[in-house]
């Protein structure tokens, strides 16, 4: 299935190339792009409280499948090795389908941020599921943010790496070392496909012990990936370490370069809250962005809790206004206990979770297949808040 999908991509039209100008993103006709999409979230990194997937044996029961490693591992447990890869791959094909692609397009958006863990890399046919989203993309008109939501040991402690706990990218010279190769071996593959717009580096980097270390990973990566492919622009994250702790690319030597940073406020009280808190950073923000001479993206954001449409639209226009890009949170979403607020733009009218703990292998591939966009809904206000 993912082959013949991916002959029929590659007979799309290439999209013009994107690179840094200034402040900017422009394209091979030094158009101005300002990236809107979407993350597609859940997918290649399995976050539990986003998806339907049942978290423990028994309602008394510890929570124990917490993550990627611990879900497949719960999987693993009660089926053999060769069903416990029928539902992965079940999952793989089913969560994100050609639906969603063309579904993202028609909701007026122009890229999305593909979330992944490196060690897809390391699985069997794991480069291909990620040749064909970006072919996928390709065949909508659809930009991609090639984001590594989880990098070699884990970038933070946080379950949304992989793996809740762990952090050791920093502390295990190995684990950068592993980062680079990755990163060449991606470059090397996406170096001349112009529908891959970004490398997003590193995901929430929160974990780095100070700015310095953070820094001094993301120069070994960005002087790897040059070696491989000049010209793709990359981002750097500033770990919510501030936006003032990061570097100026001029004086790093790194070309083609951004800065990514996340924005939420869980603090809102109403949505008013969340429009006058990116309201107050814009200043602050620009200030520091015309310093560095350098594009911004938002790599993730959501107006949750005290979500309106009316906010949600302003929050976007304001961004937009300033350049920036940005990819909302997230494109679907359902916990195991039912919709997750506003999360998703996609979200089940009915559904059952998955048990890894009780149903057979039958029976979670069943589940799973319910689970894909063409059964599910996005709200109309919800759309309309993501246009122009």
């Amino acid at each position: 299935m993912i082959g013949f999908s991916l002959a029929l991509a590659m007979t799309a039209a290439p999209l013009p190339i994107i690179s840094t100008d200034g402040l900017t993103l422009v394209d091979s006709n030094h158009k101005k792009v300002v990236l809107r999409g979407v993350n597609l979230g859940g997918w290649l990194v399995e976050e539990i409280w986003m998806t339907p997937w049942v978290n423990k044996a028994s309602e008394t029961a510890p929570e124990t499948v917490k993550d990627h490693v611990s879900l497949w591992k719960t999987v693993a447990e009660h089926t053999s090795d060769a069903d416990s890869l029928r539902v992965r791959e079940a999952w793989r094909d089913n969560w994100i389908t050609p639906y969603d692609f063309k579904k993202i397009k028609e909701a007026g958006l122009n890229h999305i941020r593909l979330p992944f863990l490196e060690s897809l890399l390391d699985e069997k046919g794991g480069m291909d599921r990620l040749k064909w989203a970006v072919n996928q993309a390709r065949e909508n008109g659809l930009y991609v943010v090639l984001d590594m939501h989880g990098a070699p040991g884990s970038q933070n402690n946080e379950h949304h790496s992989g793996q809740e706990g762990r952090n050791r990218l920093w502390f295990d010279v190995e684990n950068i070392a592993t980062m680079e190769k990755k990163w060449k071996l991606l470059a090397k593959e996406f170096k001349d496909d112009s529908t891959v717009a970004v490398y997003d580096i590193m995901n929430e980097p929160m974990g780095a012990p100070n700015p310095a270390m953070l820094h001094i990973v993301y120069d070994r990566v960005i002087r790897a990936i040059r070696t491989v492919d000049a010209k793709k622009v990359v981002l750097v994250d500033d770990g919510y370490k501030g936006f003032e702790t990061t570097p100026h690319p001029n004086l790093a030597g790194w070309t083609n370069v951004g800065f990514s940073l996340h924005f939420y406020n869980f603090d809102a009280k109403q949505t008013g809250d969340h429009v006058k808190g990116l309201q107050d950073r814009i200043p602050k923000v620009k200030e520091l962005q015309g310093y560095r001479n350098a594009p911004m993206y938002i790599g993730e954001f959501q107006l949750e809790p005290q979500w309106s449409a009316a906010g949600l639209h302003e929050f976007t226009t304001l961004m937009t206004k300033q350049d920036w890009s940005w990819a909302l949170w997230s494109w679907k979403a359902c916990g195991a206990g039912g919709t997750v607020g506003n999360w998703g733009v996609y979200r089940p009218k009915s559904f059952e979770p998955v048990n890894p703990f009780k149903d057979s292998a039958d029976t979670m591939i069943t589940k799973i297949k319910a689970f894909r966009s063409e059964n599910w809904f996005a709200p109309n206000d919800l759309l309309d808040a993501l246009k122009p």
